[in-house]
């Protein structure tokens, strides 16, 4: 027997040769089939001919089961409790003489029960520069050096092209989000006329009324480059489908099946991917490589880059310490000796920490450690002797500026615990990151008065009569009051000059 390819070829032959005079023995020997089903090919065959061919082949009709008698009170269950469950349905069944299974009754009514149905998502294409999107994605690396860590994905995608920026970073606070923005603009030479942005805090503190309420700092950095944020709302991760697929494509492509020293060489690696990869592959949607359409159509849709950036620094305030270091993200920077118990301030870019003095003066500048590091970074030439370095010389000045009670604190400091006084005066004058000087100055008077000479006691005093402040709170009062000097001076009018105003106004209407 020849090969037959497929069933309707096999049936046609078999007609044929019955057409031909070929009996059925002879078909079912011919062909290795039961006679029986040589019977039903040419019975089929010969019912089309004689009643006709309908394409659309009727359903089978279902046999009867044991559910039929109580299909109209399955209906009225659900049309009285439309929540009701299956093994619920099934018990009601129960108590009227249901004597079948679970599963043909669970079937049945997930055929009747309504169903909700789905929202049409239908695919939308933004013009060339219009629209980019952005979002982050947790991902744990097992770096050779360093083991299992949690790192996140910044993904921002032009919705054109569907050109894509990547980085990896250890948090997505608010310094690290507008970075990363940076580097995407920067990477793309330019920015979008507006931007889509899920729920996070460091974008969108909350809805009210039905619209965004906008984080400010936030406003005032993407204002900064001519881009409007739309927010989605939670739950529709179709909103943002353009950016939330491509990360299935850096799973599989960039991820996938490589091994990463540390977090530098996963970005390094991300560099190339991006570059050899991602810019250079067939999107499923276009068709075409993002690099190709970002350069022919979307490059120059894009809105240019200012001349300066904006600037991303951290702005902290610290208490120099007694030891002459400043403390931020666990790792100590050194201030000139001469600081020591001031309030600095600590500008920190990416690369590098700044320190600033009372005056807004640059005292001292360091690279910039890794975070929770706990490393130190030391200028030599902030150093004090080192004869005189952890003794009170050092910080008696600092202390003396508390106010007046100070002296008289010290004199009796000096008179109890002659041994370990730069201690106790160390500890008072760390207390300023907490409490105002004009509470500690209080609290050292209050002392004096009950001879209590000791560091604890001046902070059980602090805790039970002053109220603590925060750093940011100081920076916050001298805007404040620069903005009230900016201001001019306000000088309410005399009410005679409204009388006069109304007096003149009525005249006028009599005339």
């Amino acid at each position: 027997m020849n090969y037959i390819k497929n069933r309707q070829e096999l049936e046609q032959l078999i007609i044929a040769k019955f057409t031909e005079g070929h009996s059925i023995r002879y078909l079912a020997r011919h062909y290795q089939m039961g006679r029986n089903t040589i019977r039903q090919i040419l019975r089929k065959n010969q019912t089309q001919r004689d009643m006709g061919h309908d394409p659309l082949k009727a359903k089978p009709t279902p046999r009867k089961s044991k559910l039929d008698p109580y299909h109209e009170q399955m209906s009225s269950l659900l049309k009285q409790f439309p929540d009701i469950t299956g093994i619920r349905v099934y018990e009601e069944l129960q108590k009227t003489g249901y004597e079948g299974g679970k599963t043909i009754l669970f079937d049945y009514l997930r055929k009747i029960r309504p169903q909700p149905k789905k929202e049409l998502v239908i695919r939308f294409e933004t013009e060339p520069g219009q629209q980019g999107q952005m979002d982050w994605s947790p991902y744990t690396i097992p770096f050779k050096n360093e083991g299992k860590k949690t790192v996140l994905c910044f993904s921002y995608i032009l919705g054109f092209s569907r050109r894509q920026y990547v980085d990896f970073a250890l948090d997505r606070k608010f310094h690290t989000l507008i970075r990363r923005h940076q580097d995407a603009f920067q990477h793309f030479g330019g920015t979008p006329r507006h931007c889509l942005y899920d729920g996070e805090k460091t974008i969108l503190i909350r809805w009210e009324a039905g619209r965004p309420v906008y984080n400010p700092a936030f406003i005032a950095f993407i204002t900064h480059y001519w881009c409007q944020p739309f927010a989605c709302r939670a739950g529709r991760p179709q909103t943002k489908g353009k950016v939330e697929a491509p990360f299935k494509y850096i799973e599989k492509n960039l991820l996938n099946g490589r091994i990463f020293l540390d977090l530098d060489d996963l970005r390094r690696t991300t560099r190339w991917w991006l570059r050899e990869k991602s810019d250079k592959h067939i999107h499923d949607t276009t068709r075409c490589a993002p690099l190709k359409l970002f350069m022919e159509q979307e490059k120059e849709a894009l809105l240019p880059l200012p001349k300066h950036p904006y600037d991303s620094s951290e702005i902290i305030m610290r208490v120099c310490r007694c030891d002459g270091f400043l403390e931020f993200e666990t790792n100590r920077y050194s201030a000139p000796s001469e600081y020591v118990a001031d309030i600095l301030t600590i500008k920190a870019t990416e690369q590098e920490v700044f320190i600033y003095g009372p005056e807004l003066n640059l005292v001292a500048k360091h690279e910039r450690l890794p975070r929770g590091s706990r490393k130190t970074s030391e200028n030599p030439e902030h150093r004090f002797a080192a004869k005189i370095r952890y003794g009170l010389e050092p910080v008696k000045n600092a202390f003396l500026q508390l106010g007046e009670a100070s002296e008289g604190f010290l004199k009796g400091l000096k008179e109890k615990n002659s041994r370990n006084c730069g201690y106790h005066v160390r500890f008072i004058l760390n207390l300023k990151e907490t409490y105002h000087s004009d509470s500690i100055n209080k609290a050292l008077e209050h002392a004096g008065k009950y001879h209590a000479f000791d560091a604890k006691a001046i902070e059980r005093i602090l805790k039970a009569k002053a109220k603590p402040r925060t750093l940011e709170s100081i920076r916050n009062k001298k805007s404040e009051d620069v903005l009230k000097a900016s201001l001019p001076e306000i000088h309410q009018r005399s009410l005679d000059d409204y009388c006069h105003l109304l007096t003149h106004t009525k005249k006028r209407y009599e005339d």
